[in-house]
């Protein structure tokens, strides 16, 4: 179907099912963190100091942030066949203590100052608890939406726990690479436009959530990722699959949410819309924009990238496919990365050989990186290789933009 023949009425009907499902989820997870719970007796009431306060803290995150590690670094295909083991794993090296984290913070009375980050907290380890929870009641059985919706919590805790960091110095060192230097990835003072924001769908333009540095300023020109998550997935959780590298490395990272379940031909100009209002609000270098994608993310970002290729300094496709598409005349000028894994069963391998071949017959720059032991996922350290690459690229590449998908070009 073609771009035209969709209104912004129909694209803002597919937004507002979304929108719907969004919120129907955040209200069901703010209800069962909020829901009243057992309340200790009064001389079971400690009240802290902020000393203590802070040092209670550091120790609970601390072990959150070891629970978020593990979560981070099992993606679904590596427990497909051991969800058994993953749940004791779970179990035995993060559900005792954290169970006894939220026994113990039920009978702490925090200082004023330390409220907020007291309750965020407590909500986390409430998520943590559904989480253990949801694993046990597999009863050792694979079921995709139970992990996918286990996944969809871990986020949540994310997002609970980021804008306390100060408070928990281990998920400090969470959100950074470990080359990367504190003191300047976290300035005394954050800029005031920085961190996390999320932008609901208006118009032609679709959702997306942005984060900015806190060492964002406005005196020089900052790199930017524009990442597009796979089917069924969306802007706020693909968020964090990137947060940490554009934190440590100095990027601007905008994570677009599709008008539907997955991409569509219509997104295409949504991409263009939230590139231009993300440069327009922020100093941002247009020879240095990376497009990236998963899945049917990465099949569709060459299908954004070969029609828009001068927005771009570089492509980043992982477990993606090609499909017949629009190409500029300029497109294979477009650097193009392949991240594939080797035991992908929804996308063989031995067809992306035949992808590779075919742009590096079109002329296109190709690095093929093909990923031993790993099926169709995104490989934990992945960005780290796509990022050398991308920074390895030649500075020099012009910001126009290339013609529309029904302009001049060519189909492949």
């Amino acid at each position: 179907m073609s771009v035209e023949r969709w209104s912004t009425d129909q694209l803002g009907a597919l937004a507002d099912e979304w929108a719907a499902e969004r919120e129907a989820f955040v209200a069901a997870v703010q209800a069962f963190v909020t829901r009243p719970a057992t309340q200790p007796s009064v001389d079971q009431i400690r009240r802290l100091d902020v000393a203590a306060s802070d040092a209670v803290f550091a120790a609970m995150g601390e072990r959150l942030s070891a629970f978020l590690q593990t979560m981070d670094s099992t993606p679904w295909y590596t427990i497909q066949h051991r969800v058994a083991e993953h749940q004791r794993l779970l179990e035995t090296q993060h559900g005792v203590a954290l169970r006894a984290d939220m026994a113990h913070l039920a009978t702490l009375q925090p200082p004023a100052e330390a409220t907020a980050p007291h309750e965020a907290v407590r909500q986390a380890l409430a998520l943590v608890q559904h989480i253990l929870q949801l694993y046990t009641d597999l009863q050792g059985r694979f079921d995709f939406p139970s992990v996918r919706f286990a996944n969809r919590l871990t986020s949540q805790i994310k997002y609970r726990l980021y804008p306390i960091r100060q408070h928990l110095p281990a998920l400090q060192r969470y959100w950074l690479l470990a080359e990367a230097d504190p003191a300047a990835c976290e300035p005394p003072v954050a800029a005031p436009e920085s961190g996390i924001q999320r932008y609901e769908a208006a118009g032609q333009r679709g959702a997306y959530t942005c984060y900015v540095p806190e060492a964002y300023h406005a005196g020089r020109a900052w790199p930017l990722l524009l990442t597009l998550h796979g089917g069924s997935g969306n802007d706020e959780d693909f968020l964090w699959t990137w947060l940490t590298y554009a934190k440590s490395r100095g990027y601007l990272l905008v994570s677009a949410k599709s008008f539907g379940p997955t991409w569509f031909p219509w997104d295409a100009p949504s991409l263009m819309f939230m590139l231009d209002e993300v440069q327009a609000r922020y100093q941002v270098d247009p020879t240095r924009v990376l497009l990236t994608g998963l899945s049917d993310g990465g099949s569709f970002s060459y299908e954004v990238g070969f029609a828009w290729p001068k927005r771009f300094r570089g492509l980043a496709v992982v477990a993606g496919i090609l499909r017949p598409h629009q190409r500029s005349e300029h497109a294979s000028q477009l650097p193009v990365y392949v991240a594939h894994g080797a035991q992908d069963q929804l996308f063989p391998v031995a067809y992306i050989r035949m992808v590779v071949e075919k742009l590096r017959e079109w002329g296109h720059n190709v690095t093929f990186h093909e990923l031993a032991g790993c099926g169709h996922a995104y490989p934990p350290g992945e960005n780290t290789a796509i990022l050398h690459w991308f920074e390895g690229l030649s500075a020099a590449h012009p910001a126009l933009d290339g013609p529309s998908p029904g302009g001049k070009g060519s189909s492949a």
